[in-house]
């Protein structure tokens, strides 16, 4: 019984659910992204209008960022799945099948939003500490590097 629970709940995310699925896929990309600027932990030069070139690490705070607020959206798509199947029930026609169907989206719809909001809460809890310390690292980077134009009147 809780096999044939498992099977449906992953034939869902392929069927009814592709949008927590994208989701996802998305939010494992930003880590990846976030995970590879801060691995290198680097600052980047850039032209400013007046041709003054300065540092920053905006891309990584800017990714690490998205992919932290991105967590909270899994829940949510849950719950968006779960309204949608509910409004989509047609108590009034005694249709059981139409009301076991649509009972079984809200369900697993909110399931694959908990499992992916865990997951995604889980191996930030991991990465954290290293984010944070490349983060600062690379902040430092860019005071100096920042520094060291401005003295050099670049």
């Amino acid at each position: 019984m809780l096999l044939e629970g498992f099977s449906k709940l992953g034939k869902s995310i392929i069927s009814n659910d592709i949008y927590i699925l994208w989701a996802a896929i998305i939010e494992l990309i930003l880590f990846t992204c976030s995970y590879s600027l801060a691995k290198n932990a680097s600052a980047r030069i850039e032209k400013q209008k007046n041709k003054k070139k300065r540092c920053t690490n905006k891309a990584l705070i800017s990714l690490y960022n998205v992919f932290c607020t991105g967590i909270s959206i899994f829940p949510l798509l849950g719950m968006f799945g779960t309204v949608m199947a509910l409004l989509g029930l047609d108590l009034a026609a005694n249709d059981m099948t139409n009301i076991r169907n649509n009972f079984f989206m809200a369900l697993t719809s909110t399931a694959w939003g908990i499992i992916f909001s865990v997951v995604f809460k889980i191996l930030h809890a991991v990465y954290e500490d290293f984010f944070t310390k490349q983060i600062d690292e690379s902040t430092k980077l860019v005071k100096e590097c920042n520094r060291l134009f401005e003295k050099a009147n670049w």
